[in-house]
């Protein structure tokens, strides 16, 4: 499912809300607002994704399904990088072989 997923579909949806889903709680929004393309190579793709939720609670660094009203349920791996002066921020990071051409 995220193999059609690139950093340009997720610059598309800067300051767009998706729903962090925590197991055992309610879900939490979490509004994208970075998305940093890293060193493109014609054989490696890498970008990373930065989100901002609420200050509590605070997720622990692990895979979460995320649903969006555009690209649907994603399961990806979260990392807290600490909270700034609007909320708690979170990381995700692709690293990946490009797909071949079709």
């Amino acid at each position: 499912m995220l193999d059609h997923l690139n950093s340009q579909v997720f610059t598309e949806q800067l300051n767009t809300t998706f729903q962090l889903q925590v197991p055992g709680a309610a879900s939490l929004p979490i509004e994208l607002y970075e998305v940093s393309e890293k060193d493109p190579s014609a054989a490696v793709e890498q970008f990373s994704l930065i989100f901002r939720g609420p200050l509590a609670p605070c997720c622990p660094q692990g895979i979460y399904e995320l649903e969006h009203e555009k690209l649907g349920k994603l399961d990806l791996f979260l990392v807290p990088l600490g909270p700034d002066s609007a909320g708690m921020r979170y990381q995700v990071i692709f690293s990946r072989m490009r797909q071949p051409l079709r």
